[in-house]
């Protein structure tokens, strides 16, 4: 008897587990099933009524990538951002389009993307004569800046320390004031900016004052969406981009846009330090050029889907490398205080670093202290040198120069007593300006630290090993150094 009581139990037991199951499977197959609600708010060229029907940037490669993927949906317009917003936090089964990814929101949503671009920008009704890009400092000095109440343009210039905005609760508010000279200054992206202008406006009286942030655009879905439909649309973006189905989009509703303003399915990120990677020529004859840079294009030759690389000031490239899935900044320093920050494919350089001085000053400088008792020594702005300096408890950096270029003209032009650079960069831009090197003394090194290519530490870690053993590969073949000795003849590789 207490054997077939316990045959009994047993029995419940299965059937009850296998109820179970079979109600966990239900459900979920029925939530992956879901019609997902997709939500946004009026901004063009991404989000748009036209017709009547949801048109745009990001409407557009949402809904390619999820009829591909199968998954269910419906588009509609909301009344504000921030009743989406909540809307898409709460669920179920919603998504929120044109959402920044920041590191602030990882957590909050599920993602899908990128499925464009945005540059936040400061411009102006006129001509003030500022010259672009104007330090950010420079620009909390301006006359009051119009903003959108709560927006990621607005609350990362509040986080940045800006006390001169002008608050408005919607957009056509802030251009409407901006355009009829109530207000001189916006702060906007580029590409809503210029899309929400009369034709013309932006050529005849628009002068650009600085770029402050560089955003990607995601999917952002509600957390009970499965991850299983949230993968399959990120494939489906991905297939988008690789077959340039997101570029033909983009053409649609801004046939002049760049091809490198386009995201691809690696986020790549470069700075104005040449020779390393700089920028050439303006408009539709722009290029990214560099030894690093043509390392770069190497590696993802033999990937089998090359990116295009975004050229921008390198504390905004540094940043988003810190937080976004699949992007990389280049040409980085690979020092003790970044190791735990990145993903490091390398090494592609060498950062052999050097004090320099004009040579007509006679200074000497043999040790950190005779550095230390100069009265002004330049480096860019967030540079490794820049942590070098401060980190040896220097006093007397000047590091308002966003560029190498930049800080090689504080000394040329004798604003400083000394410069702080490595030896390749100080070489090329004193051949590219035309400065001899014997107007200049090397002093003594103080640092060598090899540069790499850092990735984000949210990219597959599969995506990072690939690109170090096709590196690997090409030292081992000689195309590494092929590539070194076209631009560094002579010089040890690293």
């Amino acid at each position: 008897m207490k054997k077939q009581k316990t045959i009994r139990i047993y029995s419940l037991v299965i059937i009850t587990g296998f109820l179970l199951t079979l109600t966990y499977s239900c459900k979920k197959a029925s939530q992956e099933n879901s019609t997902i609600q997709i939500s946004g708010i009026e901004f063009a060229p991404n989000y748009f009524l036209k017709n009547g029907a949801v048109v745009g940037i990001d409407a557009d490669i949402a809904a390619k990538a999820m009829q591909n993927a199968g998954v269910g949906f419906t588009m509609s317009m909301s009344d504000s951002w921030q009743n989406a917003y909540n809307a898409t936090l709460s669920g179920p089964n919603k998504a929120l389009l044109t959402t920044a990814y920041t590191l602030e929101r990882k957590n909050l949503f599920k993602w899908a993307g990128p499925t464009s671009q945005g540059m936040y920008g400061i411009f102006e009704n006129g001509n003030s004569g500022y010259i672009f890009p104007l330090a950010i400092e420079e620009c909390k000095k301006l006359p009051p800046i119009a903003v959108v109440r709560n927006w990621m343009e607005t609350t990362t210039l509040e986080n940045l320390g800006f006390n001169n905005l002008v608050y408005y609760n919607t957009y056509s508010e802030a251009l409407a004031a901006f355009m009829n000279g109530e207000i001189r200054f916006i702060a906007s992206d580029f590409f809503h900016f210029t899309s929400s202008l009369p034709s013309g406006f932006y050529l005849n009286n628009v002068n650009v004052v600085t770029r402050y942030r560089t955003v990607y655009y995601y999917i952002a879905f509600s957390k009970d969406v499965s991850d299983a439909v949230v993968n399959n649309v990120q494939n489906a973006i991905e297939t988008l981009i690789k077959d340039q189905s997101t570029v033909s989009i983009v053409k649609k509703y801004l046939p002049l846009m760049p091809a490198d303003y386009i995201p691809g399915t690696i986020q790549l990120f470069t700075e104005f330090a040449p020779p390393n990677n700089y920028g050439t020529g303006h408009d539709t004859t722009r290029k990214v050029e560099g030894s690093s840079v043509d390392v770069v294009n190497e590696i993802q030759l033999r990937t089998g889907h090359v990116n295009k690389i975004n050229m921008s000031t390198w504390n905004d490239a540094f940043a988003i490398a810190q937080y976004l899935p699949n992007s990389a900044v280049f040409t980085t320093a690979r020092t003790p205080e970044r190791e735990n920050m990145f993903q490091w494919v390398g090494p592609i350089s060498s950062n052999r670093t050097y004090f320099y001085t004009r040579s007509n000053s006679g200074l000497s400088i043999e040790t950190l202290e005779q550095a230390k008792a100069l009265q002004s020594i330049a480096t860019p702005n967030g540079w490794f040198t820049h942590d070098f300096l401060i980190n040896n408890n220097f006093q007397n950096i000047v590091a308002t120069s966003l560029t190498s270029m930049e800080a090689f003209n504080q000394l040329i032009h004798g604003e400083v007593q000394a410069l702080l650079l490595p030896d390749v960069d100080v070489k090329w831009l004193a051949d590219k300006n035309g400065v001899p090197m014997s107007d200049l003394t090397q002093h003594m090194e103080a640092l060598n630290i090899n540069g790499y290519i850092a990735f984000s530490l949210s990219t597959p870690a599969s995506t990072v090993q690939q690109w170090q053993s096709y590196l690997n590969a090409m030292k081992a073949d000689g195309t590494f150094q092929a590539i070194w000795n076209k631009w560094f003849n002579g010089i040890p590789m690293p």
